[in-house]
């Protein structure tokens, strides 16, 4: 019994380990391991890494510690140890120069990237994130090992996207376009996004890409743990040493703008609006100084000159009177239409043919009252007004009792100021309109024309459609609605237009192949096509020759 119960023990201690294995592997404490180490296939000038399940192996080659130095620095460590051996290094190297001669000018955006090819190339875990879908046996470079066809990369979409924002906006000056124009094929940088960009960078389509590589963000059998490198912003620098990227290859880098400052608001004055009030208060002024013109600054002057001493006997008299209110009988009571010497005479003299001055009053003088004599202004404008009232009235008379030869002097005035109208010259041409001849245009111009052919000048047509329906292309990018322009009845209607313009004046010394631009002529040339004429064709003929073909005529 003491033996069934040694075996027995022994038989529950080995179980007991297989379910702690188990368990421990379900919950993630597994280190992982490696997928691949070394070369094994060469196949058009591209590497297939070998089949490898096991742990990783100490990294010793001088060479290969630096490059992983320069381009995995976080793998670095005393006792270095990856799955990736010097060859491996070296090839990852070469196709990281490729990528950098486009993203190099954000720092950001190209350490990102090489993030997740360095996990990818060289991690001691990459079973962890990386599924061996496919191999094929017997390598052309090391026959006695399996070379990896294709994997599934798990990557998670914050990591795929942060670094896609910090690539997106990353320029080529050389070739005057973005990086992803080039390095997202197709798509290009207009329609380019994060999964677009990386799936064009797995497919085994694309050049210097070895073996199939699919990205993905889950794993429906929990079995993998998408891969999440750190994400550095293309605003921000990598370290203190290192710039963040330019605002021309990041927007984010830009400064920011001034903030809109809010709308003014409306212009009051206690509450009410302003302007009404400051209208209100300039009625209210205006109004008082009117009122205090009208009933208060006459008699304040008279009562001024009065206690001055100034004035006529006439006027303190009078003055006196109205203030005293005494002599009220209706001969000296001021009335409507009384003289009174406090209020403004109104004369007016006018000058008769013997040119003496008559007095126009026609309100009776009341005894005591005196006459003012007019002043200069007033005879003035009385001989002025006279005057003219004599000379139209004579040259009237003229011209009633001699119309015929009031006609004929005027005729011939106006034809002889008219006759200058032969030295109108209009100017029409744009380069005398426009150049001086002493400026430095006009003076290369006249010099280009003078040892050159002289410039042609462009004609251009614009046509637009009209009663068409528009039209729907499938892309790529899904179904993109074009305008009208590009129906097809209408191509072919502009195409006609232009065979007929260019078959204007045919058969004679002004037809268009004659008097068209045609830069690769020879001098001397007899055939002349219109072919060689300077045109930019706006419907290509190879496009609708099918059609002509089928049908001999373009509608």
């Amino acid at each position: 019994m003491s033996r069934l119960h040694y075996y027995g023990f022994v038989l529950f201690c080995c179980f007991s380990q297989a379910l702690s294995a188990l368990s421990n592997k379900s919950d993630g404490s597994d280190d992982g391991h490696c997928i691949w180490y070394g070369q094994c296939h060469s196949q058009n000038s591209l590497i297939q890494n070998c089949y490898y399940n096991g742990t990783a192996k100490p990294l010793k080659d001088p060479e290969g510690l630096k490059l992983l130095a320069k381009w995995c620095p976080h793998m670095v460590s005393p006792e270095v140890s990856t799955c990736c051996d010097a060859s491996q290094l070296k090839l990852m190297d070469s196709n990281i120069i490729i990528a950098a001669n486009f993203l190099q000018r954000c720092p950001s955006c190209i350490n990102n990237l090489i993030k997740h090819i360095c996990e990818m190339s060289c991690a001691t875990n990459q079973s962890k994130f990386i599924d061996v879908v496919s191999t094929k046996p017997d390598g052309n470079i090391n026959s006695n090992g399996a070379y990896i066809t294709e994997i599934d990369y798990y990557v998670t979409p914050e990591y795929m996207n942060g670094t896609y924002d910090s690539c997106k906006q990353v320029s080529v000056p050389s070739t005057g376009q973005l990086a992803l124009d080039i390095m997202c094929g197709t798509w290009t940088s207009t329609r380019c996004t994060a999964r677009r960009w990386f799936d064009y960078m797995g497919n085994k389509d694309t050049p210097f890409v070895p073996f199939q590589i699919n990205y993905k963000n889950t794993d429906p059998t929990n079995r993998y743990i998408p891969a999440n490198p750190p994400v550095t912003p293309c605003s921000r620098g990598l370290d203190e040493n290192t710039p963040a990227c330019s605002c021309v290859d990041c927007e984010s880098s830009c400064p920011a703008p001034q903030p809109v400052p809010p709308p003014p608001g409306p212009f009051k004055i206690m509450g009410c609006d302003g302007y009404a009030v400051i209208m209100l208060c300039v009625f209210l002024i205006g109004s008082g100084l009117f009122l205090f013109a009208v009933f208060v600054v006459p008699h304040a002057s008279a009562m001024a000159d009065l206690m001055r001493g100034r004035g006529t006997d006439e006027v303190r008299a009078a003055v006196g009177r109205r203030l005293a209110g005494v002599d009220r009988s209706p001969h000296n009571t001021l009335g409507d239409n009384e003289d009174s010497p406090l209020q403004q005479s109104k004369r007016s003299s006018v000058t008769s043919d013997s040119e003496h001055e008559m007095d126009t009053h026609t309100i009776s003088k009341m005894p005591g009252d005196f006459d003012i004599s007019s002043s200069f202004i007033e005879k003035l404008g009385a001989n002025t007004d006279s005057f003219l009232q004599s000379f139209f009235e004579k040259w009237g008379t003229f011209c009633a009792m001699k119309p015929w030869l009031v006609l004929f002097v005027g005729g011939c005035v106006v034809v002889a100021l008219g006759h200058g109208i032969k030295y109108l010259k209009v100017t029409t041409d744009p380069v005398e309109l426009w150049a001086s001849p002493n400026s430095r245009s006009r003076i290369e111009r006249d010099y280009y024309d003078s040892h050159f052919e002289p410039f042609y000048r462009n004609e251009q047509i614009i046509i637009t459609s009209i009663g068409l329906p528009t039209i729907t292309h499938n892309t790529s990018n899904g179904v993109i609605e074009f305008g009208p322009v590009f129906n097809a009845s209408f191509l072919l209607a502009v195409l006609e237009l232009q065979e007929a313009i260019k078959n204007i004046g045919a058969g004679t010394d002004h037809s268009f192949e004659k008097i068209c631009f045609a830069p690769l002529r020879t001098n001397g040339q007899i055939d002349l096509s219109t072919d060689e004429c300077a045109v930019r064709i706006i419907v290509l003929r190879r496009y609708v020759s099918p059609r002509l073909e089928r049908t001999g005529k373009l509608t």
